[in-house]
């Protein structure tokens, strides 16, 4: 579990196998435990094993499993852990949001173009390939976003116009895999959620959900 507070500290609290807590350890935390070497943050997500952070400079800041690149760093770790928060290398500026997949990571520009780097092996990056990457790739054509979100093996992307886009693996949609972002049938969101299963905010106030169930 990773938490921001009030005064931009990040705590974290749970397991700890891979260092995702972030505290210079693998120890698991039963309490939170507050996260040095940030500051300022102003979002944080939470993956498979893995952790991120945006701070007000939009630098994204990342921490814990690594043998997918998950952590944008430019490498994999051999060991797999990387137990303190570490900078994300290569990425594009002015980002606004962040997400955590599984084994990936996703990331929103100001410009509205989605950005993500990790294991590809289902086509969560939605770059049009199976390749993973150490450092942050395109979704092709994708603009005008607004939202991202992740879970597992698959990403979202929530348009200007309310359109909801997604790629990857298992989440409900006809074509899966998909290497590349695929508009869903619906209308008018204004917010998104993804679990095992995805959850869409109509703006009319109605929710709907699709997906493992």
């Amino acid at each position: 579990n990773v938490a921001l507070r009030t005064d931009s500290n990040v705590w974290t609290w749970g397991g700890n196998t891979y260092g995702q807590l972030g505290d210079g350890t693998t120890d698991k935390h039963t309490s939170p435990v507050k996260i040095s070497g940030l500051s300022n943050v102003v979002a944080v997500a939470a993956g498979g094993y893995h952790s991120a952070a945006l701070d007000s400079s939009s630098n994204v800041w990342a921490w814990g499993r690594n043998d997918f690149g998950q952590l944008g760093n430019g490498s994999n770790t051999v060991d797999y852990t990387v137990p303190t928060p570490t900078p994300v290398r290569a990425l594009i500026s002015n980002v606004v949001a962040i997400a955590g997949g599984s084994l990936h990571t996703l990331a929103l520009k100001n410009d509205g173009t989605v950005w993500g780097w990790g294991r590809n092996q289902w086509g969560e990056l939605g770059d049009g390939t199976s390749s993973g990457r150490l450092s942050a790739v395109q979704a092709v054509g994708l603009s005008n976003v607004t939202a991202i979100a992740s879970k597992g093996d698959f990403s979202l992307a929530l348009k200007s116009d309310g359109s909801v886009w997604i790629w990857g693996t298992g989440g409900g949609f006809p074509t899966d895999p998909a290497y590349t972002p695929q508009q869903v049938a619906i209308s008018n969101v204004v917010a998104l959620s993804a679990g095992s299963h995805t959850l869409a905010l109509k703006n009319d106030g109605s929710l709907w959900a699709w997906g493992y169930n």
